[in-house]
């Protein structure tokens, strides 16, 4: 029902400014509807506008719309934003750091069936036993091995980076669960049992994210457990795999 009501809010978006469009073309609209909506700004805004209407609470989403915004006002209007931005842009950097670092609290070490840490790979695979993934990769990459009972799905940012998802230790809880993607100039692989029922709906720009799984007809899967990877790509790209 949801993704019913996103598309009809997304096509009654597209028949508006459609309608708007051609009327610029016989009619004197005074305020310019087209060149501003056709320019740069105007296109990230409108992108972020239905990427958060097809999925809410989209990290992307959110980033093209305040980009796009400040882009927008810093030409077109004479507010001095700039301004602000200049002199109050590391409160940004500063919040980036606090966030990432109080999101990682949770993180546990993933121990062998002795109860003593297992270390002897963490510098090439950094395993970690977690229920629900959280992962940010900004301006690098690498690759987590996550070892679960009872996977309940997640989020994942790639800005600049990328990152390796592996989810083969893993077994999924019961029910319906989401992993959300953000990747803006950035890439993000998942890798996933051969038992996993998964569902893809990313939308892409510019960039790409592939089943490359290879298709078993014989292969039985659970029907009361389900992973949707769902979210935003922007210039970049994923796949999702199995060993």
């Amino acid at each position: 029902m949801q993704n019913n009501n996103s598309k009809i809010l997304i096509g009654a978006l597209l028949i508006i400014i459609g309608v708007f469009s051609l009327a610029g073309n016989f009619l004197p609209i005074p305020f310019h509807f087209t060149h501003y909506l056709f320019s740069v700004p105007g296109l990230m805004m409108l992108f972020g506008v239905i990427i958060l209407i097809k999925h809410k609470n989209s990290t992307g989403g959110i980033i093209l719309l305040v980009v796009g915004g400040y882009w927008f006002l810093s030409r077109y209007t004479d507010l001095s934003i700039k301004f602000y931005v200049m002199e109050y842009w590391p409160i940004l950097i500063i919040i980036l750091g606090v966030y990432i670092i109080l999101r990682r609290g949770d993180r546990k070490i993933y121990q062998n069936p002795t109860g003593t840490e297992d270390n002897s790979d963490q510098s090439f695979t950094n395993k970690e036993s977690i229920d629900y993934l959280d992962e940010v990769s900004i301006l690098g990459g690498g690759r987590r091995v996550l070892v679960s009972d009872n996977f309940r799905g997640g989020k994942v940012t790639a800005l600049l980076g990328g990152i390796d998802i592996d989810l083969h230790e893993c077994s999924l809880a019961e029910g319906t669960h989401t992993i959300d993607l953000t990747a803006i100039f950035g890439g993000v692989d998942f890798i996933v049992p051969r038992d996993w029922k998964v569902i893809t709906n990313v939308t892409s720009i510019f960039g790409g994210f592939d089943d490359k799984r290879v298709l078993n007809l014989n292969q039985v899967y659970e029907s009361n457990k389900v992973l949707i990877i769902r979210g935003f790509v922007l210039f970049g790209g994923g796949h999702l795999k199995t060993y």
